[in-house]
């Protein structure tokens, strides 16, 4: 998300992906992987960038931490009111919070929706290309999204850019490579 002649608003929602077991539901669940979405919007409302990171906790820290990596201080953050999000507006200039219960069920309400589109998209790519989705490489599967996602508009140029990237990339051996970025 780095041109700013498109951030206009950015709709914010975590949720948390793993395998469904029995227990508990929801973002306490045992089992599942913290991760935090946001989606960039033009003037339409239409998404036109995403960010996609694991992160190691829902903690204030944690989420201040991606934000100041991730998003200019001026751009408009909307989220679920979970209460890490609390401090959000110590690292952005504007900053609104809804209470979304009941708000999934009615069919005008739009405000997360490319957010939770992203999300499942995300998730049903994830599992429909990947024998197993671990913990472990979700960074690199979130970034493999992020990356198709962001450079749609640019299809053509998209093999140049890995082309470009691969051969100005020191080589790694194969330990380092398979290391996956804890938050990105």
């Amino acid at each position: 998300m780095t041109d700013s002649s498109w951030r206009i608003w950015v709709n914010w929602m975590m949720s948390i992906g793993a395998v469904k077991k029995r227990g508990k539901r929801g973002r306490v669940a045992a089992g599942k992987t913290p991760f935090l979405a946001a989606v960039s919007h033009n003037e339409k409302g239409h998404p036109v960038y995403m960010r996609m990171s694991k992160i190691s906790s829902f903690t204030s820290d944690e989420i201040n931490r991606w934000i100041a990596k991730h998003l200019h201080d001026d751009c408009i953050v909307t989220t679920d009111g979970y209460r890490p999000f609390s401090n959000v507006c110590e690292v952005v200039d504007l900053y609104h919070s809804t209470n979304t219960e009941g708000i999934y069920n009615d069919p005008d309400n739009t405000l997360f929706h490319w957010v939770n589109t992203m999300i499942g998209n995300v998730k049903r790519a994830n599992h429909g290309t990947y024998h197993s989705v671990s913990s472990k490489h979700l960074p690199r599967y979130l970034a493999e999204f992020n990356f198709r996602f962001n450079n749609r508009f640019h299809l053509g140029s998209m093999v140049d850019v890995i082309l470009k990237q691969v051969t100005q990339t020191n080589p790694l051996p194969h330990y380092k490579l398979k290391i996956a970025e804890e938050w990105g």
